[in-house]
């Protein structure tokens, strides 16, 4: 059967340049190593992607049996800049990505970059990015350069999803120097083994599960119980803490038990790991209709994308949610 999936990521030259030598934060990740550490994991480089016009892409998908890409922007994604020049780089790159689709209409579908360092920059993007680029979604990597995204200041954001009635995918990104001093880096191993523990080894995963608890305790959901999220990674460990978070976390405030939030609000995606006992915790705390599928291409191109739904014990019909239908109900497609 043919899949949609949805962590499928795409870069620009115009944007990399962007950027300031990866050294921006001395007691920072380690970005140069992290990224060298990826490509000797994955055989990656951003260049690859930058210079393949979609051919190594398409082949994939061809022979993983993915018919349609939800693309979004990937590595050192505009939306970790700051004024004007992410204002200007998020539309550039929204423009681009509104490109590569009519070029494939079929075989691919478009999450928005937002510069959410200047939220209301943020708000009016994400509305010319679905009402005139004709895009599903919006993919936030990690948080803004003040904090996480349950400020007020962040609120029109949220409404906006809401109003438009499309999701957004909350992903991982490279965490502070503050989390990385304390809690990764350490003499006892070397930089490389920490910038990958603080990032793709361990450390944003927690991250963005931290940041997802932080939206449903701040409210978010009681506010925009129609408001649709995505995390990736099997969910970002949350699935593991439901039950605690529900018996042991004080939060009378809010309308339901904080799991009803993340069975009712969130959808999850593997990510490309295409594992069996995640997999298991997932389908327990989650249920079939909330997973969706992922490979997290080009960083991740998993050799059995094909395969991994049937090695499980499930109904063609539930494959089939997990493939693609969960995604048509998601997407309106």
């Amino acid at each position: 059967m043919k899949s949609i999936t949805f962590e499928e990521h795409f870069t620009l030259q115009e944007v990399q340049d962007a950027w300031p030598d990866i050294k921006p934060d001395a007691d920072g990740v380690p970005l140069g190593k992290m990224l060298k550490a990826l490509e000797f994991k994955t055989g990656f480089t951003d260049q690859d992607e930058l210079t393949s016009h979609h051919q190594e892409r398409l082949q994939f998908m061809d022979e993983q049996s993915i018919g349609v890409q939800v693309l979004s922007y990937g590595n050192r994604a505009p939306s970790g800049l700051t004024g004007q020049q992410a204002v200007e780089l998020c539309r550039l790159s929204n423009d681009r990505l509104a490109e590569y689709i009519q070029q494939h209409p079929d075989r691919f579908l478009g999450f928005a970059v937002l510069p959410i360092n200047e939220p209301e920059a943020a708000v009016q993007e994400m509305e010319r990015a679905i009402k005139e680029l004709g895009f599903k979604g919006v993919l936030i990597a990690g948080h803004p350069a003040d904090g996480f995204l349950e400020q007020p200041q962040y609120a029109g954001i949220f409404a906006k999803a809401e109003a438009l009635d499309i999701p957004i995918y909350l992903h991982p990104a490279p965490i502070g120097s503050l989390p990385y001093q304390h809690y990764y880096k350490s003499d006892a191993y070397s930089d490389e083994t920490a910038a990958s523990f603080a990032s793709f080894g361990y450390g944003w995963h927690v991250e963005v599960g931290l940041h997802a608890i932080r939206l449903v305790l701040s409210g978010l959901f009681d506010r925009h119980p129609n408001l649709q999220m995505i995390i990736g990674h099997w969910g970002e460990f949350t699935p593991f803490f439901l039950e605690r978070m529900d018996e042991a976390l004080m939060a009378d405030h809010l309308e339901h038990p904080i799991s009803y939030y993340f069975k009712n609000n969130f959808y999850i995606t593997p990510s490309g790991m295409l594992t069996r006992p995640q997999f298991d915790m997932v389908r327990e705390a989650f249920g079939i209709e909330r997973i969706l599928y992922a490979a997290d291409y080009p960083y991740i191109r998993p050799d059995n994308m094909a395969s991994f739904l049937e090695s499980l014990d499930l109904t063609y019909e539930d494959q089939e949610r997990i493939a693609f239908r969960n995604a048509e109900r998601l997407l309106k497609l």
